[in-house]
């Protein structure tokens, strides 16, 4: 009996010591080594099917409403009121945007075509210098896998990686740091890449940077796989071995 019970703290010990080590779970660990990362985030450039928002706005806002054609929007609308009112870029690459007629703004970036459109309206003498912002309203990603809340998050500015983690809660206890998948589209072809969080070599690559229409996957660790079969999860195994062993210990008293 007394060997059965030390069998027991032994499988005990040894369960315990096979769950994830400090090296799977930290980010960056070798943060340290280096201090200085070359890693500038592009602009986001237009491309077909993109929904732009258009803001233009003057000082005298009075002198804003004789054009009632010109569209302005308020910090209260949401994205959705937003998404209705954007203009599509369509197929050719170009939106209709009133008074101005067809502009070709795909393969410019945000700043580009706000500047393009400034000049236009300058040009045509609709407004005199008027302030023009230009926003991409569909810039999405989606998280799936071992994240606390997987899905689909939009973003209005350029975001890094880990910035796309943390706006899914982060990884949990269960995921795989060193396997990230990223999928990406560049043109008609899916471009995969994996990405370990542990390491800081990812700061540095292209995939660093988080592109419309990416999809993150991350996979759950070894423990997670194993804990998904027969056996249960760990916690329910160590109440099962626990009971187990103290019910041993007061038969034996």
């Amino acid at each position: 009996m007394k060997k059965f019970i030390a069998f027991c703290f032994l499988f005990i010990i040894f369960f315990l010591s096979s769950c994830s080590s400090k090296k799977n779970i930290l980010y960056v660990q070798d943060i340290l080594e280096k201090n200085n990362y070359d890693n500038i985030l592009d602009d986001h450039v237009i491309k077909v099917d993109d929904i732009l928002k258009i803001s233009v706005s003057l000082e005298n806002p009075e002198t804003l409403q004789m054009f009632s054609s010109v569209s302005t929007t308020t910090f209260s609308e949401n994205r959705e009121s937003l998404v209705y009112k954007g203009y599509k870029v369509d197929n050719k690459g170009e939106i209709n945007y009133p008074r101005l007629g067809k502009l070709k703004l795909k393969d410019l970036t945000v700043f580009e075509a706000a500047d393009f459109i400034f000049n236009e309206i300058t040009r045509k003498g609709i407004l005199t210098s008027p302030s023009v912002d230009v926003k991409i309203l569909n810039l999405s990603f989606t998280v799936l896998g071992e994240v606390k809340l997987p899905g689909k998050y939009y973003f209005d500015q350029k975001i890094n990686f880990l910035e796309a983690i943390g706006m899914a809660g982060d990884l949990t206890i269960n995921g795989n740091r060193k396997t990230i998948k990223i999928i990406r589209k560049y043109d008609d072809k899916l471009q995969v890449s994996t990405i370990d969080i542990t390491s800081s070599n990812h700061i540095e690559s292209e995939f660093f940077q988080i592109k419309s229409g990416d999809i993150i996957i991350v996979d759950p660790n070894t423990n997670r796989v194993k804990n998904a079969g027969i056996i249960g999860n760990s916690g329910t195994l160590l109440s099962l071995l626990s009971f187990l062993l103290s019910s041993l210990i007061v038969i034996n008293n």
